[in-house]
């Protein structure tokens, strides 16, 4: 078995500025990253030839690497026990896609080569599920890591998968060559790496958990699909830490746009009229002549000829303003085109323009709670 380790001083690093900003300090003091090279998927009839670790220790990040020099089940059995050895000083495992494949991988080694090695870590993180929630978000063309790495930016100089080098090490196996040990080490330490700065992701964690301020709005003139013109709602805000990589994401009522510590919500105003929807309908009638409801204790000087006991689709006033889109009611009163409707509205309030510095304490709040429920909607991916 060939153990080879690196040590990077992260320390002026831009590679890990960013990263080191959202790295909690247990992963910095007790956590370590795993990603494993084998010969196929099934631990039952492949075998683990490489295993790649990183951690931090203070200024410094190490990766040591273990390979198996020979498809002998001593050299898995030493592979596992190089790991065990450094697992025993760590609790917390951090991977990507682990959690369907790394782990599940080492405990089906374990139980073909008949060992008591692999200390269990008691806290398991696996970046890939956890970043998978942002689909609707990054819009990525697959969810592999590469492209995770590609939208940060991060270029690599390997170009393998794992499948390509399964062949490279059969290859190694047959005739020891250095060119091919450096493709097979390079391929798992870039991504160890990789998967060290995918933690700078979790700076939209923050950004979506609500740290941001809210600095200004403003309506403005757009032109639609159809070339016709029409007005939208634009809320500036200050992120307060970074974000690692600009996103633009849309649905079929928000678009977001952020750059570094800048957001831009833009909401595309309904001008028109609206019905707001009384909740016990019981309590009104209809007037069909004027297409409203009033509550019966009005309604009882109105002609019996000239009105109705309210249905719930029919129990409403009409609004006629310009308002703001919103999935649940956020803000109240809701307005909406029909009865049921998915979408509803609030009339754009005056104080919703111009500088937030202006604002109340609870009219900034009610502003970046519509903001954090456009930021809901969108990471869902509701249309």
């Amino acid at each position: 078995m060939k153990k080879i380790k690196n040590i990077i001083n992260i320390t002026n690093n831009t590679a890990y500025d960013l990263c080191a900003d959202y790295i909690p300090e247990y992963v910095k003091s007790d956590a370590l990253f795993l990603d494993l090279e084998t010969t196929g998927f099934t631990p039952a009839k492949s075998k683990l030839y490489l295993v790649g670790t990183a951690y931090f220790e203070n200024d410094s990040l190490i990766t040591e690497q273990f390979f198996a020099e020979s498809k002998a089940p001593d050299e898995e059995r030493k592979l596992l026990a190089s790991l065990d050895e450094l697992l025993s000083k760590f609790h917390t495992i951090i991977t990507f896609h682990g959690n369907q494949f790394d782990l599940p991988f080492l405990r089906g080694c374990k139980k073909r080569l008949g060992t008591d090695f692999l200390h269990t870590a008691g806290n398991r993180v696996d970046l890939y599920q956890h970043f998978h929630a942002y689909k609707h978000i990054f819009s990525l063309e697959n969810y592999k890591q590469r492209s995770f790495e590609s939208f940060l930016g991060i270029k690599r100089e390997d170009t393998y998968t794992g499948g390509e080098l399964i062949k490279v090490y059969e290859d190694y196996i047959k005739n020891p060559d250095d060119n091919c040990l450096c493709l097979l080490l390079q391929h798992n330490y870039e991504d160890l790496l990789g998967m060290v700065q995918l933690v700078s992701l979790y700076a939209f964690d923050s950004f979506f958990d609500g740290h941001f301020v809210p600095v200004s709005t403003a309506v403005s003139v757009y032109r639609k699909m159809d070339g016709t013109k029409g007005l939208e709602f634009i809320i500036s805000c200050r992120i307060d830490n970074q974000l690692p990589a600009a996103i633009t994401c849309n649905n079929n009522h928000f678009y977001l746009h952020t750059d570094q510590n800048y957001a831009a919500f833009r909401i595309p105003l309904l001008q028109g009229e609206l019905k707001y929807f009384f909740p016990n309908y019981k309590d009104y009638f209809y007037l069909p002549d004027e297409d409203r409801s009033i509550h019966k204790s009005v309604a009882a000087y109105v002609d019996k000829a000239h009105r109705q006991k309210s249905r719930a689709s029919n129990c409403y006033s009409k609004k006629t303003g310009i308002f703001l889109p919103q999935y649940e009611e956020v803000i109240t009163p809701a307005f909406y085109t029909e009865y049921k409707s998915k979408i509803s509205y609030f009339e754009l309030p005056e104080y919703f323009q111009g500088s937030s510095t202006d604002y109340t304490d609870d009219k900034l709040m009610l502003l970046k709670n519509y903001c954090m429920h456009i930021l809901k909607i969108l990471k869902t991916g509701i249309s």
